[in-house]
């Protein structure tokens, strides 16, 4: 008898559950292998095409997919929740969870293929879509909440060099028609940077505003090679106006006022019309900054700087909340750099200031005491000179403020302790560190002198004093404040220092105000007696140039009721400078 023996082909293997294939399948969709991850499903080609789709739509940056508790719901199905996160930008991130079913078959288990397993209000024939929306920027204000930035239309005057038959002559051209825009410009220094342009770039001579533009547009057209293309930019009203500071603190503020975009993720149609909205973020606007400065006052010092050739600058602020009002630079100051806020000199005399605090408070003068002021002085060999070795006697203390008596103020730093200016200097915020949010300031120095003679020589600002102009404006609004005031920039923002001004005395606070007032009935000052009650000193400060020739920087320091203003022109030989540039300032702004 013929027996017949039927071997047994062994089937797939049949697992108790899908946790293999639910893994597998959340492996793959995470890493983006998105056909081996719809092959685990009933309907691959379906789910091929709309997990593609979504992950085009939502572009994440990251993406995670974590299978997680397994539910049998009988011996061949079962359910499997898992964790979807879509890492989206600016959407941030999106995290719900799905829930899978799944039929063991006889290729072994399988989800259930439906758009739900991408979302669970995900229909037939949707896909999703995240959809940005934008922040609404914040605006840059004055104290007076006028606007300071405001869109422009602004040329780029650009070289292309391929298509400039004559360099040279295109170069001397456009020298002569921009240089009225900025000196710097030279024939020689645009052909170079044409010729070390690339071609499809080109070269940027300059960029021009609407205004400035317009009237040569014509002269431009007229140079082959030359193109004028335009843009829009957030500028100031006028290309001058407190340039020098709002290069610093307009980065600043930008930050401040960009907003954070919303967002919204929605299901849409085959159209790619929403349906319906499955998270979403509204978009918070930018805020408003509100810097302390005061418009008017700005244009009357830029129009007043602009009318000096040497570097000068003008620094205004408010005593009674140390709101910075003004900060204004020539354009031969803007060439060394922000020296209004940062650029130390010898103050000369407007450091009387400090050196009489300090013979108020260490020595016991008062505004009456009476003392010599002779025209020429011999402290330890070194022999200190007043201007043109004027010689009043023996006058009161005031009266020798009035006149800048150097003689005088030699002899009192002399009689001082070695620390006393320094100490005083810190008073007024001279040698503090100050953290000012959207500015870099120096307030100056006053360190402890080292012998008699350099002590007398700080005493009147000839030594190793040095201050900037805003801590010269800092230490007038000193004065008129009573104690010193915390500057600021931006409003609702904090200063910090790096250590506290000392207190002043009862004495100094009352003394020094009529100190100041005499110099403008009496002294130097003088000019400035129409302003009305206004407390000045001025300073002749003098410096060694590179070439050891002696020059001089000029001051002007004063208040005039709730505005505290230094006036500084670097080598401006004389203070009767100063005081015809704060002249000039003044009177522009109360002209209005």
């Amino acid at each position: 008898m013929l027996f017949l023996l039927v071997g047994c082909t062994a089937g797939p293997t049949r697992a108790a559950d899908p946790t293999t294939e639910a893994a597998a399948f959340a492996a793959a969709w995470t890493s983006a292998d998105l056909v081996t991850a719809s092959a685990l499903t009933t309907d691959p080609a379906a789910a091929t095409q709309l997990l593609k789709q979504i992950r085009l739509n939502l572009s994440p940056s990251k993406f995670t997919v974590t299978p997680g508790v397994i539910s049998r719901t009988s011996d061949t199905t079962a359910t499997v929740t898992a964790g979807v996160s879509w890492t989206l930008g600016d959407a941030g991130v999106w995290a719900y969870d799905v829930s899978w079913s799944w039929t063991l078959r006889d290729t072994g288990w399988r989800m259930e293929w439906s758009p739900a397993d991408v979302h669970p209000q995900l229909g037939p024939q949707q896909g999703l879509t995240a959809r940005i929306t934008k922040a609404v920027e914040g605006s840059i204000v004055d104290r007076d909440d006028n606007q300071l930035l405001n869109p422009t239309t602004v040329f780029s005057i650009l070289a292309l060099k391929d298509k400039i038959p004559d360099v040279p002559g295109t170069a001397a051209a456009l020298a002569t028609i921009l240089t009225p825009f900025d000196a710097t410009l030279t024939a020689a220094g645009i052909e170079a940077g044409i010729a070390a342009s690339e071609p499809d770039t080109g070269y940027t001579v300059l960029n021009l505003r609407q205004a400035d533009f317009d009237p040569i547009a014509a002269q431009l057209a007229a140079l082959t090679g030359v193109s004028t293309p335009s843009f829009v930019r957030n500028l100031t009203s006028t290309r001058d106006f407190a340039s020098s500071l709002l290069g610093q603190v307009t980065p600043v503020a930008t930050e401040m006022m960009s907003g954070v975009s919303g967002w919204r993720i929605a299901t849409i149609d085959t159209t790619g019309a929403e349906i319906a909205t499955l998270a979403e973020q509204p978009a918070v606007p930018g805020q408003k900054v509100t810097l302390t400065l005061d418009s008017a006052m700005q244009r009357a010092a830029d129009r007043a700087v602009g009318g000096v050739e040497l570097p000068a600058v003008i620094v205004a602020i408010q005593p009674s909340s140390g709101e910075v009002l003004t900060v204004a630079q020539n354009a031969a100051a803007d060439a060394q750099g922000t020296i209004a806020l940062s650029g130390r000199y010898p103050p000369g005399s407007i450091f009387k200031i400090i050196t009489a605090t300090a013979g108020i408070d260490d020595a016991g003068l008062t505004p009456s005491t009476m003392v010599p002021c002779p025209g020429q002085l011999t402290v330890d060999s070194r022999p200190i000179r007043n201007a043109h070795e004027f010689d009043l006697g023996t006058v009161d203390f005031t009266l020798a403020f009035a006149k800048s008596c150097n003689t005088t103020f030699a002899q009192v730093a002399s009689s001082l302790s070695a620390d006393a200016l320094n100490a005083t200097a810190k008073e007024y915020g001279v040698g503090l560190d100050f953290d000012m949010k959207g500015a870099i300031t120096l307030t100056g120095q006053s360190p402890v002198a080292e012998s008699v003679v350099e002590q007398a020589e700080n005493g009147f600002g000839q030594g190793r004093d040095l201050i900037s102009p805003f801590g010269a404006a800092l230490m007038v609004a000193t004065v008129a404040h009573g104690s010193m005031p915390m500057p600021t920039l931006i409003r609702g923002t904090e200063t910090t220092v790096d250590q506290p001004a000392p207190a002043r005395s009862a004495a100094a606070t009352a003394a020094l105000p009529m100190l100041m007032a005499a110099v403008t009935a009496e002294g130097t000052g003088t000019r400035l007696q129409g302003f009305g009650d206004i407390r000045l000193k001025t300073g002749t400060a003098e410096f060694s140039d590179d070439t050891g020739a002696i020059q001089a920087h000029a001051w002007t320091v004063g208040y005039l009721g709730d505005v505290a203003f230094a006036a500084f022109i670097a080598g401006g030989d004389d203070s009767a400078r100063t005081n015809e540039l704060t002249t000039t300032f003044l009177t522009d702004l109360q002209a209005g």
